[in-house]
């Protein structure tokens, strides 16, 4: 996540560094905020899945990430979607929302088949941890709102030679910079104060390392092609793929779950309300698909050509 980024982008977009610049700081201070808000989204993801597991917990967390981060890009192109495209947008983060908290309720029956409850090891109360998930959510939907202002950034990239199939890491590049920093702060002082640090060399350390490798080049590829997605959607790309996103990644999520055996002690009723969980999934996807038909620009074409009549006119 900090190395494959630069190295894919002085390959892909030469010049980068200079379409980055040339935005202002003022833009750039946001998205670095956005970042920085993301990075202080993962640091508390553990304290809350920690408070009340990880069914429920990740349930709350995606459902306030897909509702946050998939509003606000709405309604910053508010006037200029129809009413429409608004309500079936609406429509399929709602069904998108409540398929979520359906694939944690059967999370939650499976972890109380397995006879855990719905309490993690950590001491702190319950409502304390649902309060800590609610603002994980709100704090790492900062990841797709800094990706979502950030698109100056590829706009100038497409102007200085950049490839627009490639233009959205420049985007992500600052966002993850934010991001870094906020780890970096919170982690690494706790990591130095604690001495927790020495871990890194400790027994099993090189099989961690690289499998938090493995998850970092995977995590990268799959936000750099999400980038890539939003330019086919259109003016809503940040909003309706992103929720399209979260909902793919739940139902991939729990095929591997399938395949690996995680729902092998679960109860039928378990497993028939998971079933539905991702039936609603799949219809969120859907009517998100439908809502970007509603759009009078829906079908794929370069972004920079499309931003370029804005700017002119």
């Amino acid at each position: 996540m900090g190395i494959l980024p630069l190295v894919l982008a002085s390959i892909l977009l030469p010049g980068w560094s200079r379409a980055i610049g040339s935005v202002g700081p003022g833009l750039l201070a946001i998205v670095l905020a956005f970042g920085f808000l993301w990075g202080l989204g993962s640091v508390t993801f553990a304290i809350g899945i920690d408070a009340v597991g990880i069914a429920l917990g990740y349930a709350i967390i995606m459902g306030t990430i897909t509702a946050v981060g998939s509003v606000i890009p709405v309604v910053r192109r508010w006037s200029t979607v129809g009413s429409s495209a608004r309500t079936a947008v609406f429509i399929g983060i709602g069904v998108c929302i409540v398929g979520v908290a359906v694939c944690g309720y059967a999370g939650m029956m499976r972890e109380r088949d397995a006879g855990k409850g719905l309490r993690a090891a950590g001491k702190m109360s319950f409502v304390s941890g649902l309060l800590w998930c609610i603002l994980c959510g709100i704090l790492s939907a900062g990841n797709n709102l800094g990706f979502d202002f950030a698109e100056r950034i590829a706009i100038e990239v497409q102007h200085i030679g950049g490839r627009p199939m490639f233009a959205s890491l420049a985007r992500w590049l600052v966002v993850y910079w934010g991001g870094y920093l906020a780890v970096l702060t919170v982690c690494g002082a706790k990591m130095i104060r604690t001495g927790s640090w020495r871990n890194y060399r400790g027994p099993g350390s090189m099989f961690d390392a690289s499998m938090a490798i493995i998850m970092g080049i995977l995590h990268f590829t799959s936000q750099l092609t999400y980038g890539m997605g939003t330019d086919y959607i259109g003016p809503l790309g940040t909003s309706v793929g992103f929720a399209i996103l979260l909902s793919g990644s739940l139902l991939i999520a729990n095929f591997f779950g399938f395949l690996t055996g995680e729902w092998k002690t679960a109860s039928r009723g378990a497993a028939r309300v998971l079933y539905g969980g991702l039936a609603i999934l799949v219809l969120a996807v859907l009517v998100l698909g439908y809502s970007n038909t509603l759009l009078p620009d829906a079908a794929p074409k370069p972004k920079l050509a499309a931003q370029s009549q804005v700017t002119r006119s």
